[in-house]
């Protein structure tokens, strides 16, 4: 009985995760077709850095580069969550943006007014409480997704030193 309802509860957690990503995909494209505004924008993936938690994208328009954008995922407190990071060409944070949050609790971290502190940032030394504002409710969200960016940023200073 014991193992019957351990394989039941495989097979429903393995059916969400399977579920998920082409929700995460369509999300993805719709903003960031939104935030460039262009219908003709394109993509390719920087596969040096791309790895099973981050997906790493040069934006073009034609043959020009527009920005970078990385598809990522960080850990709440009970569940993971999707979001992406849009760089622009001096690889400044323009946008963050939470596709998919799974948890209960933490969702004060997809409100765009608290993204926005990440705005214009490049440092990969950000800290939670200080140079992130604490927010009530999302404190393990809030942290890790500030975790995150700053590894996400380490990631693209090291390759894209001047």
């Amino acid at each position: 009985m014991n193992r019957f309802l351990i394989f039941i509860i495989f097979l429903i957690s393995s059916v969400n995760v399977i579920a998920n990503p082409p929700e995460v995909s369509k999300k993805f494209e719709k903003e960031l077709s939104k935030h460039y505004d262009l219908e003709f924008i394109h993509k390719k993936e920087i596969k040096d850095l791309s790895n099973d938690n981050d997906l790493f994208f040069s934006v073009y328009k034609g043959n020009t580069k527009v920005g970078l954008v990385v598809l990522t995922t960080a850990k709440g407190r009970f569940d993971k969550f999707d979001y992406m990071i849009i760089y622009n060409t001096n690889y400044e944070i323009e946008l963050i943006k939470i596709l998919v949050y799974r948890s209960d609790y933490g969702a004060e971290i997809t409100a765009k007014r608290w993204l926005s502190q990440f705005y214009s940032k490049q440092k990969d030394s950000l800290k939670y409480g200080s140079d992130i504002q604490a927010i009530s409710g999302a404190t393990f969200s809030a942290n890790s997704l500030t975790k995150n960016v700053n590894r996400i940023n380490k990631i693209i200073k090291e390759k894209y030193k001047d």
